[in-house]
C-alpha cells in the first residue's frame, strides 16, 4: 500500500498529464481540473485494490478516463451539449483537436454504457487517442491479442447499441462442393 508523500510524488509527477486526459475528453479546463482531483481521491480511497499489475500511471490513467467518459455521459442526460471552451485555449488549433477528441469522446460515452471499464479504456485509447494495438497494450501491460479481443468486443457491443447490423460473410467452399 502507498503512504502519502508516495502519493504526493504520483501526483506532481502525473497530475498534468491526468489533466491533459480529462482536458482532451471533456474539452473543459475547469471540469478536467475537477477529474484530475476526482482520479486521486478515488486512488488515495481504493488504493488497497491497486495490486501493482499495472504502473500507477496506467492505474491512474483508466481511472480519469473513466471518470471522463461518466461526465461526458451525465452531459449527454442532462441535455447539455457537448463543445470545447475555446475562450480559455489560447492556441485555436489546440481548441479544434479537442473539440474533436471531446466529441467523438462523447460519442463512445453513449455507446458504451455497459462495458467494463478496461474495454473502454482501451477504446478510447484506440479510437479517440488513435493509438495502436501495440501502444495499448504496452501502456497497459496486456497482451496485444487481449487488446484485439476487447476491441472486438467494443465494436460487437457499440454496434448492438447503435442499432448496426453488420452481414457476415460465409466463403465459399473450395472444388465446388455445397
Amino acid at each position: 500500500m502507498l503512504d502519502e508523500s508516495e502519493i504526493a510524488e504520483l501526483y506532481k509527477r502525473y497530475g498534468h498529464a491526468l489533466y491533459r486526459r480529462a482536458l482532451t475528453l471533456l474539452g473543459d479546463p475547469e471540469d478536467a481540473r475537477e477529474i484530475m482531483q476526482e482520479t486521486f481521491c478515488q486512488f488515495v480511497n481504493g488504493r488497497s485494490r491497486f495490486a501493482g499489475r499495472s504502473s500507477a500511471f496506467t492505474y491512474l490513467y483508466r481511472i480519469a478516463t473513466n471518470l471522463s467518459i461518466d461526465a461526458l455521459r451525465r452531459r449527454k442526460t442532462r441535455g447539455e451539449p457537448v463543445q470545447v471552451d475555446e475562450r480559455q485555449m489560447p492556441n485555436t488549433a489546440l481548441a479544434s483537436r479537442l473539440g474533436e477528441s471531446t466529441l467523438a469522446a462523447s460519442e463512445i460515452a453513449s455507446l458504451t454504457l455497459g462495458l467494463d471499464s478496461e474495454t473502454l479504456t482501451i477504446a478510447v485509447m484506440a479510437h479517440v487517442d488513435g493509438l495502436t494495438q501495440d501502444e495499448i497494450a504496452s501502456s497497459l501491460d496486456l497482451s496485444r491479442r487481449t487488446i484485439g479481443k476487447k476491441l472486438k468486443r467494443f465494436s460487437l457491443h457499440t454496434q448492438d447499441r447503435a442499432g448496426i447490423t453488420k452481414t457476415v460473410m460465409v466463403p465459399e467452399r473450395q472444388g465446388g462442393q455445397q
